[in-house]
């Protein structure tokens, strides 16, 4: 069942698998262009930046409710921070950025419209050797539905804590 619920991430994924396959030769596709637009849903790009020493992947961020913006916002500045601890001192570095970063200069306007800023991971040779290829392009492919589901976490649990300081107030 795991397989099939992981096909549209596969499917997805494989522009992305085959990009960070370069990266591990550290070489560039002959064929790559400096950026590269992946559709997550619509309206939903990444963007990677391949090279041969790294590649660079920006998610701008769009959420239509005010709330998941203000949310988003704060989980993401929270993600940038924790990746500073030292559990975590070999995992990608990670940014975070109101306004779209330099490498995406050249993406099309409407790519850059995100409401709670652009996040970027930078992959290195080493987040890519052969044991750990498929599980970093399943972590950059569902980056997005992660950080949503974060978010409505968050919103549940806000509601919950209201809902029983109300209940103890009616009391």
């Amino acid at each position: 069942m795991t397989k099939v619920a992981s096909l549209r991430t596969i499917v997805l994924g494989a522009p992305l698998r085959e990009i960070l396959k370069h990266l591990a030769s550290r070489t560039v596709a002959p064929d790559a262009d400096n950026l590269v637009a992946l559709l997550h849903r619509p309206r939903q790009s990444y963007f990677l930046i391949p090279q041969a020493e790294k590649v660079t992947v920006v998610f701008p961020m769009r959420y239509k409710d005010s709330n998941d913006v203000v949310l988003a916002t704060s989980f993401l500045q929270e993600f940038m921070e924790a990746r500073r601890s030292a559990g975590l001192s070999t995992a990608p570095p990670c940014l975070w950025s109101p306004s779209p970063p330099l490498e995406l200069k050249g993406a099309p306007a409407h790519a850059l419209d995100a409401n709670s800023g652009f996040v970027s991971f930078v992959i290195f040779p080493r987040h890519v050797e052969p044991d750990k290829l498929e599980r970093i392009v399943w972590n950059l492919s569902t980056f997005y539905a992660y950080v949503s589901y974060h978010i409505k976490c968050s919103k549940a649990f806000m509601h919950t804590r209201m809902r029983r300081r109300v209940e103890n107030l009616i009391q």
